[in-house]
């Protein structure tokens, strides 16, 4: 380069900016025995991490037991947002969104962006579960979640929110189907690592968090859990009879699989039948929503022209464009395709309010496989 001179690079990649949407950020709220722990935040990163902030097996064993299963799923560090609760407060309870003692603190203190949310709980030894299979905290848990999420979703911090399935009588045939709530952002976990009638939430948050948000819990290719045993109430998962039946009431348990060692996740079904009736299609959606609302966020009090009273075709290419191309950028691997429609007929003018249709189209899931097998002659 010997004479002097004036050098052009075009650069690539420089329009859309990074949207953070995360899949793996998660929230655990339990029991705790310690009157310093209750009502506290506590962000830790790995077991060890969490021990050294009064976590222990020794001091606080039912949490403990959960963050166990979390980091052993995990297997490496973590973020994890934690919160304990005292024995006496229930599950929905935690999730009265005007109690500024419960769930809400956790998502205020970790500013809206914790995704999946376990909850679990170990009721003091007066505590009257009702006559049922399930604890009677666990339907009213669901019921105040549908609140909970729709309160979230309106301060854009959509969530799901994943129930422990306390087993309170195992005998009783008056079994709870939780699909029947109707509740999309809400899921049960039902059995775990203890046959005491607990459920190992912490291990499916770990599962959910390890892999991104349209990757399903029960992925057999993903290998088995880091469990070695699994229990419904008492009872061993081979020993439970009605297994099937308690997968399609629409909760989230454990299961075997034909030649292959280990337990897995069933199907991720969520307490709805709805969209939103496995947990891989809500978190997916639940990323998408962070994604428009970051992307639209710099449109606010934005122009847009009118002509003959309808939007401007360019202005509606252009916020179209935009909203598609940063789905894409942020989420293509992750589902089939993306659509954003604009309506050109709108009052604008008079309502200041522009609505975008986003449809995203999930990936497809082979939950369940049919080989036809037959004989056949020889090709004379």
């Amino acid at each position: 380069m010997s004479l002097p001179k004036v050098s052009v690079i075009f650069s690539n990649g420089n329009l859309l900016k990074d949207i953070a949407a995360i899949d793996g950020y998660a929230g655990l709220i339990g029991t705790v025995d310690a009157p310093g722990l209750i009502g506290v935040v506590k962000t830790v990163y790995s077991l060890k991490d969490a021990e050294t902030q009064g976590f222990t097996e020794a001091d606080e064993p039912f949490m403990y037991r959960h963050l166990k299963e979390f980091y052993g799923e995990v297997a490496g560090n973590q973020e994890l947002n934690i919160m304990g609760v005292a024995e006496t407060m229930t599950m929905a309870q935690v999730l009265d969104h005007t109690d500024e003692d419960g769930a809400v603190k956790l998502v205020n203190a970790t500013n809206g962006k914790i995704r999946s949310l376990g909850l679990c709980r170990k009721p003091d030894g007066g505590y009257d579960g009702g006559n049922a299979f399930y604890d009677s905290d666990v339907e009213a848990a669901i019921i105040a979640a549908k609140t909970f999420a729709e309160a979230e979703l309106g301060l854009l911090r959509p969530l799901r929110i994943l129930i422990e399935g306390r087993v309170n009588d195992e005998t009783s045939l008056d079994i709870f189907e939780p699909k029947t709530a109707e509740v999309g952002a809400a899921g049960v976990v039902l059995g775990g690592t203890q046959n005491d009638g607990s459920a190992s939430v912490g291990l499916l948050l770990g599962r959910a968090v390890k892999y991104p948000a349209h990757i399903k819990v029960g992925k057999v290719a993903n290998g088995p859990l880091s469990i070695t045993e699994a229990y419904i109430g008492t009872k061993k998962i081979k020993e439970v009879l009605n297994l099937a039946t308690l997968h399609g009431s629409g909760c989230i348990s454990f299961m075997q699989h034909p030649q292959k060692a280990g337990f897995y996740f069933g199907i991720d079904r969520m307490a709805s039948t709805d969209d939103y009736r496995l947990l891989a299609y809500g978190r997916i959606v639940d990323k998408a929503a962070i994604v428009a609302a970051a992307t639209y966020i710099e449109e606010i009090e934005s122009e847009v022209d009118v002509i003959n009273g309808r939007i401007s075709d360019i202005d509606i290419k252009h916020l179209e464009g935009r909203l598609e191309q940063q789905i894409n950028a942020s989420m293509a691997d992750q589902i089939s395709a993306v659509s954003v429609y604009i309506n050109p007929d709108q009052d604008i003018i008079n309502s200041s309010t522009l609505l975008v249709k986003l449809r995203i189209t999930p990936k497809g899931y082979t939950s369940f496989i049919t080989v036809d097998l037959g004989l056949q002659a020889p090709v004379a």
